[in-house]
């Protein structure tokens, strides 16, 4: 019965193949998976590895003296570039001051040495206002940054072509002072928007809000970018913030948003600690001056009147 068991059905091989098969020549040959000579093979090819790593890690550590030379030479050119700069920089100035009476003394005041943050600065804007609601900052700034010359060229867009903007544009100064260093060439055209719009040649779509203009005007000009000062920067920008909103809110709700721009003046002479108006100040104004200008609350009374005769003094 077991050796019954043992025995196995045999069955006739359905496909019949050679003992030997001829492979081709164009195929790859793998090597043996299993077997002892595999095991050398791989050996031999981990050895060969690391001796290339070994190499290339020797190669990346070695001072070709070509290199050197062309890290010298690049050196020198960078600081050539820098050098021109600076000149290119100081001639820029002389032009844009040949109309001021004494250009002379302001390039002396310039060294040639002048670093990056103080290195005069030359801009083009395009501001779209409503002739109801002026921006009044601009005159606040030509009157406050005493280094920046403001260049303001009128337009008008036919859809207010019968607005009345004299008296705003009476207050705008033709006059730069000698001191001004920087120079901004604005072009205001009195437009029906629903505030105010700022537009410049690196982008096509407008900056909307007087407060976001106020914003970028700063950063143009590292002396009045008040980003740079930590102390001031998140009181600026809640100002900033709540003049944006006071643009746009019902008149109901004025009062509230006032009251908010109150409690930063506390019985001081401006918004920030300090002896001089600042950003915040214009901001503030300005939009007060647009939107309610009948109904400054009393704790800001004075100090309306005293940013009334800063700002728009002749």
């Amino acid at each position: 019965m077991s050796g019954a068991a043992t025995r196995m059905y045999a069955l006739k091989p359905v496909v019949s193949l050679p003992e030997k098969i001829a492979l081709p020549s164009v195929m790859y040959e793998l090597p043996r998976i299993q077997g002892g000579s595999a095991s050398c093979k791989t050996a031999e090819q981990g050895a060969i590895a690391a001796d290339i790593a070994e190499q290339v890690i020797r190669f990346s550590k070695m001072k070709l003296p070509e290199y050197n030379v062309l890290e010298a030479r690049q050196v020198k050119i960078l600081k050539q570039i820098y050098e021109l700069k600076q000149q290119v920089e100081c001639l820029c100035v002389a032009v844009r001051l040949s109309d001021v009476n004494n250009p002379a003394e302001v390039l002396n005041k310039l060294n040639l040495d002048i670093t990056a943050d103080e290195a005069p600065i030359r801009a083009e804007i395009i501001v779209s206002a409503n002739p109801n609601s002026p921006p009044y900052s601009i005159l606040a700034l030509q009157r406050l940054w005493k280094d920046t010359k403001f260049n303001v060229e009128v337009h008008r867009h036919s859809t207010v072509s019968d607005a009345t903007t004299q008296a705003f544009e009476e207050k705008l100064l033709s006059d730069a002072s000698k001191d001004a260093v920087h120079s901004i060439d604005v072009t205001l055209i009195w437009k029906d928007v629903s505030d105010v719009q700022l537009v410049t040649k690196v982008y096509d779509y407008p900056l909307e809000g007087e407060a976001n203009v106020l914003r970028y005007l700063t950063r143009l000009i590292e002396n009045y970018n008040y980003e740079k000062s930590p102390s001031v920067v998140h009181t600026i920008d809640s100002i900033l913030d709540l003049c944006l909103r006071l643009s746009y809110e019902e008149a109901r709700n004025v009062n509230a948003i006032t009251s908010k721009i109150a409690s930063y003046l506390d019985k001081k002479t401006w918004l920030l600690d300090g002896s001089n108006a600042s950003i915040a100040d214009v901001a503030a104004w300005s939009v007060l001056k647009r939107v309610a200008s009948n109904r400054v609350p009393r704790e800001l009374k004075n100090w309306y009147d005293v940013c009334e005769k800063t700002f728009l003094s002749v």
